[in-house]
Protein backbone atom coordinates (compact mmCIF):
# COMPACT_ATOMS: atom_id res chain seq x y z
CA UNK A 1 0.00 0.00 0.00
CA UNK A 2 1.48 3.64 -0.95
CA UNK A 3 0.78 6.41 1.17
CA UNK A 4 0.75 10.01 0.20
CA UNK A 5 3.66 12.50 0.98
CA UNK A 6 3.07 14.35 3.88
CA UNK A 7 1.86 17.92 3.00
CA UNK A 8 4.46 20.63 3.99
CA UNK A 9 3.15 23.96 4.17
CA UNK A 10 5.10 26.50 1.44
CA UNK A 11 6.05 23.86 -0.41
CA UNK A 12 3.43 23.34 -3.18
CA UNK A 13 3.91 26.34 -5.09
CA UNK A 14 7.02 27.74 -5.31
CA UNK A 15 7.57 30.23 -8.51
CA UNK A 16 11.07 30.76 -9.82
CA UNK A 17 13.01 33.66 -11.35
CA UNK A 18 12.91 33.61 -15.17
CA UNK A 19 16.15 34.99 -15.58
CA UNK A 20 17.80 33.83 -12.53
CA UNK A 21 16.09 30.44 -11.44
CA UNK A 22 16.26 31.96 -7.50
CA UNK A 23 12.59 32.25 -5.58
CA UNK A 24 10.14 34.91 -7.12
CA UNK A 25 8.91 37.05 -4.49
CA UNK A 26 8.04 40.25 -6.41
CA UNK A 27 5.88 41.22 -9.62
CA UNK A 28 7.72 43.45 -12.24
CA UNK A 29 5.70 45.79 -14.84
CA UNK A 30 4.77 42.77 -17.12
CA UNK A 31 3.14 41.43 -14.38
CA UNK A 32 5.65 38.45 -14.41
CA UNK A 33 6.95 36.59 -11.35
CA UNK A 34 10.71 37.54 -10.93
CA UNK A 35 13.43 37.87 -8.09
CA UNK A 36 14.30 40.98 -6.07
CA UNK A 37 17.18 41.43 -8.20
CA UNK A 38 15.49 41.65 -11.32
CA UNK A 39 11.72 44.06 -10.75
CA UNK A 40 12.73 46.23 -13.33
CA UNK A 41 13.76 43.72 -15.88
CA UNK A 42 11.52 42.99 -19.05
CA UNK A 43 11.63 39.62 -20.72
CA UNK A 44 13.29 39.72 -24.01
CA UNK A 45 10.56 39.24 -27.07
CA UNK A 46 10.83 35.85 -28.38
CA UNK A 47 9.33 33.94 -31.88
CA UNK A 48 7.65 30.83 -31.67
CA UNK A 49 8.65 27.87 -34.30
CA UNK A 50 6.49 28.49 -37.02
CA UNK A 51 7.87 32.30 -36.97
CA UNK A 52 5.05 34.44 -35.25
CA UNK A 53 5.84 36.53 -31.76
CA UNK A 54 5.09 35.55 -28.73
CA UNK A 55 2.97 37.57 -26.20
CA UNK A 56 3.52 36.98 -22.17
CA UNK A 57 0.80 36.32 -20.17
CA UNK A 58 0.38 35.65 -16.49
CA UNK A 59 -2.32 33.25 -15.52
CA UNK A 60 -3.10 31.04 -12.06
CA UNK A 61 -0.65 28.76 -12.40
CA UNK A 62 2.30 31.39 -13.82
CA UNK A 63 3.61 32.64 -16.36
CA UNK A 64 3.24 31.59 -20.04
CA UNK A 65 3.26 32.51 -23.44
CA UNK A 66 0.43 32.78 -26.37
CA UNK A 67 1.21 31.87 -30.29
CA UNK A 68 -1.61 33.20 -32.64
CA UNK A 69 -0.60 29.75 -34.41
CA UNK A 70 0.17 27.28 -31.72
CA UNK A 71 -2.07 28.54 -28.87
CA UNK A 72 -0.45 28.85 -25.30
CA UNK A 73 3.05 27.65 -24.61
CA UNK A 74 4.64 27.41 -20.79
CA UNK A 75 7.50 28.90 -19.66
CA UNK A 76 9.88 25.74 -20.29
CA UNK A 77 8.86 25.38 -23.62
CA UNK A 78 9.36 29.10 -24.32
CA UNK A 79 13.15 28.61 -22.50
CA UNK A 80 13.76 25.54 -25.38
CA UNK A 81 12.62 27.56 -27.91
CA UNK A 82 14.62 30.71 -27.16
CA UNK A 83 17.88 28.25 -26.58
CA UNK A 84 17.35 26.56 -30.38
CA UNK A 85 16.65 29.81 -31.84
CA UNK A 86 18.88 32.68 -30.44
CA UNK A 87 21.70 30.63 -29.79
CA UNK A 88 23.88 33.03 -32.31
CA UNK A 89 23.31 36.10 -30.71
CA UNK A 90 24.83 37.15 -27.83
CA UNK A 91 22.89 37.57 -24.76
CA UNK A 92 22.40 40.32 -22.62
CA UNK A 93 25.18 41.24 -19.40
CA UNK A 94 23.25 42.64 -16.75
CA UNK A 95 25.88 45.18 -15.30
CA UNK A 96 24.82 46.70 -11.79
CA UNK A 97 26.29 50.75 -11.65
CA UNK A 98 27.36 51.14 -7.87
CA UNK A 99 25.28 53.35 -6.57
CA UNK A 100 26.23 56.98 -5.48
CA UNK A 101 27.37 57.35 -1.67
CA UNK A 102 25.14 60.15 0.57
CA UNK A 103 28.22 61.20 2.74
CA UNK A 104 28.63 64.59 3.60
CA UNK A 105 31.95 66.22 2.63
CA UNK A 106 34.35 66.87 5.89
CA UNK A 107 34.23 70.64 5.73
CA UNK A 108 30.47 70.63 5.88
CA UNK A 109 30.72 68.72 9.18
CA UNK A 110 28.60 70.66 12.08
CA UNK A 111 30.17 71.36 15.17
CA UNK A 112 28.63 69.64 18.05
CA UNK A 113 28.00 71.89 20.85
CA UNK A 114 27.54 70.78 24.54
CA UNK A 115 24.84 71.84 26.52
CA UNK A 116 24.15 71.66 30.42
CA UNK A 117 20.72 71.94 31.66
CA UNK A 118 20.22 72.59 35.54
CA UNK A 119 17.17 73.09 37.66
CA UNK A 120 17.45 76.62 37.75
CA UNK A 121 16.92 76.60 33.57
CA UNK A 122 12.57 77.37 33.28
CA UNK A 123 12.49 76.63 29.86
CA UNK A 124 13.17 73.21 30.03
CA UNK A 125 11.35 72.01 32.99
CA UNK A 126 7.35 73.30 32.45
Amino acid sequence: MKFKAKKVYGRSKQINCPFCDKLATQKNEAGVDVCRFHTKSVLQEVKCTCGSWLEPRVGKFGTYFNCINCGNLNMAKVNEIKAMTMKDQPQEVIVEKPKPSFSRPSFHKKQRKEITITSHDMEYFD
